[in-house]
């Protein structure tokens, strides 16, 4: 993991419970969120093609964890599940996150400040925000090369970054049964003439 540190206890057995009922369903496991104090566990699907969830592909995760929930005794009281589609505004966590949304834009929350003595081109309007909004050229193993807006490339190494997300634009977001120029295709109905 880039932005988080290794699982252990129970956030690492429910992190096994739930890559093996995810496999099961032949989806992929995107990210996991547990929350101790509350019990709550939030699960992010996707399928491997579309890099998305329908609602069905969630029930059948949610369903998968049933047998379990009735068996396991190491499963907490307080236990409470989400399953969800990692999203438009998907967190990103993991090296092969970065390196999904290469050349798109991200928002990341970053620990401190970029370095203008190592970048002194990086514009000024963005030097004293820990929250920067880029375009992600390149995602590596140290950390990001990312575009500050007029063409300034500056590597951040993963450890400068608190948080960082999907900035999708939603005007290029097309509905899945849309065709190529976004207009919604209505579904095709059969009416019975003789009614």
């Amino acid at each position: 993991m880039v932005l988080k540190g290794p699982r252990q206890g129970m956030e690492l057995k429910l992190l096994e419970l739930t890559q093996k009922i995810v496999n099961e369903n032949n989806l992929e496991l995107y990210e996991m969120e547990w929350n101790a104090s509350s019990g709550n566990l939030v699960v992010y699907i996707q399928n491997p093609k579309t890099k998305s969830a329908v609602l069905e592909d969630c029930v059948n995760i949610d369903r998968g964890f049933n047998p379990y929930m009735e068996t396991e005794t190491w499963i907490p009281d307080n236990f409470t599940l989400e399953v969800s589609s990692p999203g438009l505004y998907r967190v990103l966590t993991k090296i092969e996150h970065f390196q999904s949304v290469e050349g798109e834009e991200v928002m990341l929350h970053l620990l401190k400040k970029i370095d203008e003595e190592k970048y002194p081109d990086f514009p000024k309007v963005l030097r004293n925000n820990l929250k920067l909004k880029v375009l992600l050229e390149n995602a590596t193993d140290t950390g990001l090369i990312v575009d500050a807006k007029g063409g300034v490339k500056i590597e951040i190494p993963y450890e400068q970054i608190k948080r960082a997300n999907l900035e999708t634009d939603i005007s290029k977001v097309k509905p899945m049964n849309a065709d190529s120029e976004g207009e919604i295709e209505a579904p095709e109905v059969e009416v019975d003439e003789d009614e």
